[in-house]
Parts: C-alpha cells; structure tokens; sequence
C-alpha cells in the first residue's frame, strides 16, 4: 500500500468511518448519513474518493466495499483498537514495563480497549479502589495471578468461607513463602475448601497482579523502574476479560498445583 493509499483511508474519519461501516454489507446514503451523523453535502465528496480509489462501488441504490477494501478493513480494525488502547491511558502505557508480556498478549492489545485507569485514593493509599472491591464482592469465580503481597490476599481471598465462590489463585513461589509465613492458618483453611485452589509460578513475572471475574478485570503492571504505584487498569468488557483471564491461564500452565 503506498502512502496516498493510506492517507486516502486514515487521514479522513469520514473516510474511516464509512469504511467500518460498510464492513457488514452495503448501505445507501441515507443509512450512511444516518449512521455516521453527517449530512449528505459533506459525505459524498468522501465516497467519490473511495470510489476512484476502487474501494467503494456502488450497485443500485447501496454502497459496498470492494474485495480489496474488504481485506484492508478486516485489517484496519485491529489496529485502529489498538491504537485506541494506547490512546485512552496514554501515560500509563508510556511508564508501564510489558517488555515480557507473552507476544500474542501484546497482538492482542487491541481487547483492552475501552479498559480506564483507576488510581489509589491518597487518604487510602494501602487500600483496594472502591470499584475493585464492589464488583471482588459480588463475584462467584475469581481467578487471580500475582507477583506481589495484596491486601486483597488476607482480607478477601483468604478469609472467604463461602464454598460456593470459586477462587483460583497463581502466585509466585515469594508470595506463597509469605503466605505461608504470615497466614499459615488461613492458608491451610483456604486449601482445604473444594472450590480454592492455589498453583506457583516458579518463574519470576513482571506484572503486579492480574484479576478476573464474571463482571470485571484488573490489572497492575509494574512500572518502566519496577515499582508497584497501585494504579490500575479496570475492564468490564469481554474482550478484555478473556485477555485477562488467558494470560493468568498462560501463567497457570506454568505453575505447581498446591
């Protein structure tokens, strides 16, 4: 693709946008306008360019994508979320060491969008976020990674006693040696319910702490000088649910069952 190709398609939202919206099959204009808000004036110019371009045809009353610009939209998608990704918690991606975050968890960024940053309270600045713990709280399955002693670990994860909540915990061999020093008790009742179970990574991780559940993800990654700043990154959306929940099962598939 040359570079008038690419301006013709990115340097244009209207461009962009119809394109994206032609994805799922032809429209006419008055579906066009309608769905991406603007006035016939300003759109048509826009799709005579695609049209030139064969990238957009026109059969009857409808516009539809060409075969080529079908591929290049199935293309564009991804990357346009990725970018997104980045764009919504720009300074926190800039500070954040992902430098060994598996390859295909960097090739699929683009889940983690529409994710948003919550950071800690100064007044509460030990303490989980009120978002975490309200949706933790409500939560039936929980699967959980860590590199890092949390709270959550003594007062949730440990001290729930309701053995219809399932809560699969894989933690790196420190955090399991301070587990087992610290709440040598509350360990041993945590192992002995059914539905707890506790796997060790044995690999030292570069990630704070991930955490899924059937309503949200969060996540903490470590900053750019290996600190642990408790700002976290918070998700409801599926995309980003499975992205957490197949990277703590990457991890998982690594670690000893306790």
């Amino acid at each position: 693709m040359d570079k008038a190709l690419i301006d013709l398609i990115f340097l244009s939202q209207k461009r962009k946008d119809l394109l994206l919206l032609l994805k799922n099959g032809g429209k006419p204009i008055e579906d066009i306008v309608k769905g991406l808000n603007v006035n016939p004036t300003g759109m048509l110019p826009q799709i005579k360019k695609l049209k030139d371009e064969h990238l957009v045809f026109q059969e009857d009353k409808e516009y539809r994508l060409m075969p080529l610009a079908k591929i290049l939209v199935e293309k564009m998608e991804p990357l346009l979320d990725t970018l997104q990704a980045i764009e919504e918690n720009a300074e926190y991606w800039q500070d954040r060491d992902i430098s060994e975050l598996p390859r295909a968890f960097l090739e699929r960024f683009n889940e983690l969008k529409s994710c948003f940053l919550v950071k800690p309270d100064p007044d509460s600045i030990f303490e989980p976020s009120s978002v975490f713990l309200d949706n933790i709280r409500k939560s039936k399955k929980i699967t959980c990674f860590s590199s890092i002693f949390h709270p959550v670990f003594s007062e949730i994860f440990l001290a729930n006693k309701d053995n219809d909540i399932r809560i699969t915990l894989v933690v790196t061999e420190k955090i399991y040696e301070r587990l087992k020093t610290d709440f040598e008790e509350e360990l041993k009742l945590y192992l002995a319910r059914e539905k707890k179970k506790l796997f060790i990574c044995n690999n030292e991780v570069k990630i704070a702490m991930l955490v899924k559940t059937e309503y949200f993800m969060a996540a903490d990654f470590l900053t750019s000088k290996g600190i642990f700043d408790q700002e976290t990154l918070i998700g409801f959306k599926p995309a980003a649910l499975r992205w957490t929940e197949d990277l703590i099962l990457h991890y998982k598939e690594h670690a000893q069952h306790i």
